[in-house]
């Protein structure tokens, strides 16, 4: 077992999956590694929770590290009435999109019909960020577009009876 550990170690320490200060997940694991050593890396998760991990652990699973390549894209998706115009909820967020400095031009946004259902639609915004804008990008965004619907009219289809119900006496 130690010597598994050494080797993983090693290997972590020569091929560099992942480097410190990178937001990595490894398995069940995630957070911003903090250090490398020769037995544990050590990380923290975004709630700020210290985390030790063995490498053995680490070198013996895939490695999705979210910082290296230095952008992520980003999905917006929002349901609207079916009875209003897709075109203009297209049109909408890409108008938003276009107008955040943090979203990429190249390749440019999309917006694009995710999915259908009796009473809805889901739509798509793509987008491109630096990884390092992605969360508040992602969190700016999904609320200019809400914003910006309502602005235009555009409406969520209304939750059934039962649950409006619902949420009427979770109030009280």
């Amino acid at each position: 077992m130690l010597f598994r550990s050494i080797a993983a170690g090693i290997m972590l320490l020569a091929l560099r999956p992942f480097r410190i200060g990178e937001y990595v997940e490894v398995g069940a694991i995630s957070g911003t590694v903090e250090e490398i050593g020769l037995f544990a890396t050590k990380l923290r998760t975004t709630d700020g929770v210290y985390v030790l991990a063995p490498n053995s652990t680490l070198w013996n699973q895939p490695v999705r590290n979210f910082t290296r390549n230095g952008v992520r894209r980003g999905d917006i998706t929002l349901s609207i009435g079916s009875w209003n115009d897709i075109d203009l909820a297209q049109k909408t967020m890409l108008g938003v999109a276009g107008g955040e400095r943090r979203v990429k031009r190249e390749p440019a946004p999309i917006a694009f019909v995710a999915a259908v259902g009796d009473a809805s639609v889901a739509i798509t915004l793509r987008y491109w960020t630096t990884a390092e804008d992605f969360f508040a990008t992602q969190i700016d965004l999904t609320k200019r577009v809400k914003q910006a619907f309502d602005a235009e009219a555009i409406s969520v289809p209304a939750p059934p009876p039962e649950a409006r119900q619902e949420t009427a006496a979770t109030r009280q």
